[in-house]
């Protein structure tokens, strides 16, 4: 009876010792958000400006700023005026002039901000790809366990691209088209036939951003054997196994970047790449480009950036139970839907991936 009373003591005293924590966070108001990636390929651009929201917020949706009034400044003190096309988002229809240098001024409810000076960069170009085969592992949670690393096998595509004078950092983006054919029966003139559905839909890559610049401590500006996009060899994890691989159509977006910004996208991914185990870097505020001249203590989130862009596609094809690997340089000229099935024709895209435009 003793023993028991002395476990009732010492469960009272564990209960009367355990209180709930709550962190005095320091209440920040909400920030700026400026959203402005200029494409100086294209003379239509958009920029968003929008609020952050405090730590404990209940409200997870960024309220649009309207009645701003934005403009694009170059080094000769040429004005271009965006103009608001729906809340919060705003829009300039005008050419940017690669000789020109440029920066971006809001003037906000009293409040004067700009950003850091961009150039425009060169049109940026890949040299040559290539793919080979490769197992692509990634690690999940904290604890480094057996059970947190995943190992796939599949294929990977590099890219090697010569230093352009001025440009040497780039950002790549990708759209993959897996293709695939099924079948169905049907009658024609009185006889059975099994006729082809040709098939395709579109995937997007996660994660942190595929950046790319000159190796560190080096004279030489090239950039060899970046990896551009992972395929697995798990294609049928994707499409039924009841069907016909037939390959992806990988189209890359590359941009090419001032320094500044890819060195903002460089901090963003060690980040978004932080999963707690030892030696990660440690959460801070990724600073941009772009300050409060009124009040130079405020943060203002986001980041001003002038990128210039290229497309290319590439026609990928392995197999699963044997080694031959197909990387083709195709033509870019066909409009591809995200998805869709066509009976019995291929669409008119279908046949590019037996051109080769080198």
């Amino acid at each position: 009876m003793r023993r028991f009373v002395i476990i009732i003591l010492m469960l009272v005293a564990i209960v009367a010792c355990e209180q709930i924590y709550h962190p005095d966070l320091e209440e920040v108001g909400d920030k700026l958000v400026v959203e402005a990636a200029i494409n100086a390929e294209q003379s239509l651009n958009t920029i968003k400006l929008y609020r952050s929201h405090n730590f404990n917020a209940e409200n997870k949706t960024y309220p649009p700023v309207s009645g701003a009034e934005i403009s694009l400044i170059d080094d000769q003190n040429n004005s271009q005026a965006f103009y608001e096309s729906g809340v919060g988002v705003y829009q300039l229809n005008f050419q940017l002039n690669k000789d020109r240098t440029y920066y971006l001024h809001i003037e906000l409810d009293g409040e004067v901000y700009e950003s850091g000076v961009q150039a425009v960069p060169e049109t940026p170009t890949i040299d040559s790809a290539y793919a080979d085969y490769d197992t692509n592992i990634t690690v999940s949670g904290s604890s480094n366990s057996k059970e947190d690393i995943k190992e796939d096998d599949g294929v990977r595509v590099y890219g090697d691209i010569q230093n352009q004078g001025k440009l040497n950092h780039y950002r790549f983006y990708a759209r993959k088209v897996i293709l695939y054919v099924n079948h169905y029966d049907t009658v024609v003139d009185g006889r059975e036939e099994t006729r082809p559905i040709y098939s395709w839909r579109s995937l997007y890559p996660n994660g942190i951003f595929n950046i790319a610049g000159p190796p560190e401590y080096s004279t030489n500006k090239s950039i060899t054997g970046h990896p551009l996009e992972f395929f697995t060899m798990n294609y049928y994890g994707i499409v039924s196994d009841t069907v016909l691989f037939s390959g992806w159509i990988y189209i890359v977006d590359q941009y090419g970047l001032n320094e500044d910004t890819y060195k903002y996208y460089k901090d963003l991914n060690s980040q978004l790449d932080a999963a707690g185990r030892i030696f990660d870097p440690v959460y801070i505020q990724v600073n941009g480009n772009i300050k409060n001249l009124t009040t130079p203590d405020d943060v203002v989130l986001g980041n001003f950036e002038i990128s210039s862009y290229a497309e290319n596609r590439y026609y990928v094809m392995y197999y699963r139970n044997f080694d031959k690997l197909t990387l083709r340089h195709i033509p870019k000229n066909f409009t591809i839907p995200l998805r869709g099935e066509i009976k019995d024709e291929k669409p008119d895209f279908w046949d590019s991936i037996y051109m080769n435009i080198e």
